[in-house]
C-alpha cells in the first residue's frame, strides 16, 4: 500500500468516526482532506445530504 493510500486509509476510518459521533464539522473537514489527496474538488458549500 502507498504512503497515500495509507493515509486516505486512515482518514476515511476518522471520517466515518465522525459521522458516527454527528461531528458534521469534522466530517466537512475530513471528506476535503481526502479529496485533496485524490485530486478532486472539494464539494461545495451546502451539497453534502442527510441518509436518514
Amino acid at each position: 500500500m502507498s504512503p497515500r493510500a495509507a493515509v486516505v486509509a486512515s482518514l476515511a476510518s476518522t471520517l466515518s468516526r465522525a459521522v458516527a459521533l454527528g461531528d458534521v464539522a469534522a466530517a466537512r473537514v475530513v471528506h476535503e482532506a481526502i479529496a485533496r489527496l485524490l485530486g478532486l474538488p472539494a464539494a461545495p458549500e451546502g451539497r453534502a445530504s442527510s441518509r436518514r
